[in-house]
């Protein structure tokens, strides 16, 4: 059903909690941090699908949408739809975490928290800079990367897929594309991590201020990465941000920092990391390992295969400006959606039998992983392109690994995102 507006009647009560209230409540149920709808949360999306395609989440105070004609409509509405309240989408910061916060650089400018026409212009900069020329001459320091990885366990006969290669790989691959010195990257996980997790996930109390200092430490890093590259300007995308200009006018420090901090050596490897994870995962559990490591060109459309049937992804938050109707569903203006990707993604409308990983489809539907319309992931082509290379050189120098027997995956995730933190494999050693 498209998105219509609609303007509530007068109840008497908030119209928030009156929508809330005519709602059925399977919302009440779902719970992104922990248990079931972490480690598998499909067959709870699918009876969302079937029973409440919108419904409320008292714990996240958000409406979940979960089908996938609703959540591209509204992906497609900036108009009537934000995204200026998504990066608080998680923590309740305490106040001693906030006077930290405070002293930094202005969040608005996060691409991921704008919405046009400011968030127009930054992402027009943003793509000239983020070109696929610039992207696919990364090809031949990928690959390096991966062998260089590869080669510290191929000869073991087991490794941690994650730890020793999926978790390190997109990192060295963003510092590399932004010109950032690779010995700094263990510093930009950690301070990553603080900044993303303060933003989308559940910080107990007593973790926030180191957390937010870290958050600090990370702004100060890049407000010194922009003074460098202001004096000493070469070939890399932090020295084309900092040239930059749109109509004689240049980026502002803080829209620098917010770019080079949040929107790429923050966002830029993390989402990559979970995505070549589950997607081995998927190969591995599903026996096509063999068939990709035979047909190698099968291995573009296994990526888009593996990522619509098991979005990491999993969900965006967008804010109705005005009164709508959502799925048959009346939503109050300032209410917070929670569009479930993950869910839309494996929708019947979008392609017949959606709950099965097939190679054998003509054509994968365009799902929900990078999501769509203006706020379309700006990385999508550079995730893809690491997945591919290093999915190949694995099936090269990996032909027949297996999944560690009861393993425990550590799934973990936070508002947006769903990653594990491991993926152990083992494989036979050829002899010496």
């Amino acid at each position: 059903m498209p998105v219509t507006v609609q303007k509530q009647e007068e109840t008497g009560v908030p119209a928030h909690a009156a929508a809330a209230m005519r709602c059925p409540h399977l919302g009440a149920q779902y719970n992104p941090f922990a248990g079931p709808h972490v480690a598998n949360p499909h067959p709870f999306f699918e009876k969302l699908r079937k029973e409440e395609p919108v419904t409320f989440s008292p714990m996240l105070n958000m409406w979940l949408v979960s089908r996938f004609e609703d959540i591209a409509a509204v992906l497609k509405d900036p108009a009537r739809f934000s995204n200026k309240d998504m990066l608080g989408s998680g923590t309740h910061l305490t106040d001693e975490a906030k006077a930290i916060l405070a002293k930094g650089h202005d969040t608005r400018h996060v691409l991921l928290g704008m919405d046009p026409p400011d968030h127009t212009r930054l992402r027009r900069l943003m793509n000239r800079g983020f070109t696929a020329q610039r992207i696919n001459g990364m090809s031949p320091f990928i690959l390096k990367k991966a062998h260089e990885l590869v080669d510290k366990f191929v000869n073991d006969g087991h490794a941690d897929l994650v730890e020793q290669l999926a978790y390190p790989l997109p990192a060295y691959v963003i510092l590399g594309v932004m010109g950032v010195p690779e010995e700094d990257v263990w510093r930009i996980k950690r301070w990553s991590a603080d900044w993303q997790q303060l933003t989308f996930e559940h910080i107990p109390p007593e973790k926030q201020v180191e957390m937010a200092k870290g958050v600090m430490e990370f702004q100060d890093y890049c407000v010194r990465l922009v003074e460098d590259h202001r004096k000493h300007p070469r070939e890399d995308l932090i020295s084309y941000l900092v040239e930059a200009e749109d109509d004689g006018e240049a980026l502002t420090m803080d829209e620098l920092v917010m770019a080079i901090g949040a929107s790429f050596l923050s966002a830029g490897h993390e989402s990559t990391t979970a995505l070549m994870a589950n997607n081995w995962k998927l190969a591995l559990e599903h026996g096509l390992w063999g068939a990709l490591r035979d047909n190698r060109e099968l291995v573009p459309k296994f990526c888009e295969e593996a990522s619509r049937f098991d979005s990491v992804q999993h969900a965006m938050i967008r804010t109705a400006r005005e009164d709508v109707v959502v799925g048959g569903v009346k939503i109050p203006a300032g209410s917070r959606m929670m569009l479930l990707y993950a869910a839309g993604s494996r929708d019947e409308s979008l392609c017949p039998h959606a709950n099965k990983l097939d190679l054998t489809r003509e054509k994968v539907p365009q799902h929900l992983t990078y999501g769509r319309g203006t706020h379309f992931c700006l990385g999508a082509p550079l995730a893809r392109l690491q997945f591919q290379l290093t999915t190949n050189v694995l099936l090269d120098r990996l032909p027949e690994p297996r999944l560690l027997p009861h393993q425990d995956y550590g799934t973990w995730q936070s508002i947006v995102l769903r990653q594990m933190k491991h993926l152990k494999v083992e494989w036979n050693v050829a002899p010496a």
